[in-house]
């Protein structure tokens, strides 16, 4: 009888440590998991403020597009010497105001000239830098 005691009890104990043991993994694994969770929805904002911030940054240029069609047309009917390097190239036809200012992002994104970020984008060619060069606009 003494010993149907003992083996009951080490088998409850040994019944409880088991249960103890496979609920502690299941913390370990959810506690994991809500890690997880946590850092994708941390992404999942930060993506969704780039999101806005690209949208934003789309409609303006889209507004300056539209713009810069007006003030283009307006820009070929005067024949006004050009004083820097934005209004030559959009006087003479070689970039659009919006392109003109992407690359303006573009370089202050990477920490560049703009003329520099021009040649980078391929915008303008090197013959129109040494012309640019020439007339002192840079």
């Amino acid at each position: 009888m003494t010993f149907s005691i003992i083996f009951v009890l080490f088998g409850t104990i040994a019944t409880i440590v088991a249960c103890k043991t496979i609920n502690g993994n299941f913390e370990l694994k959810h506690d994991a998991l809500a890690r997880k969770e946590k850092n994708l929805v941390e992404a999942q904002k930060e993506l969704q403020a780039r999101r806005k911030e690209l949208s934003r940054r789309l409609d303006n240029l889209k507004t300056l597009l539209k713009a810069g069609i007006k003030t283009e047309a307006a820009a070929k009917t005067t024949d006004e010497k050009p004083s820097d390097l934005k209004s030559w190239l959009v006087q003479s036809g070689v970039l659009t105001e919006v392109q003109f200012l992407s690359a303006e992002i573009y370089a202050a994104e990477k920490n560049l000239n703009v003329i520099a970020a021009l040649l980078t984008l391929n915008m303008i060619s090197i013959e129109k830098y040494e012309e640019a060069k020439k007339m002192k606009l840079l």
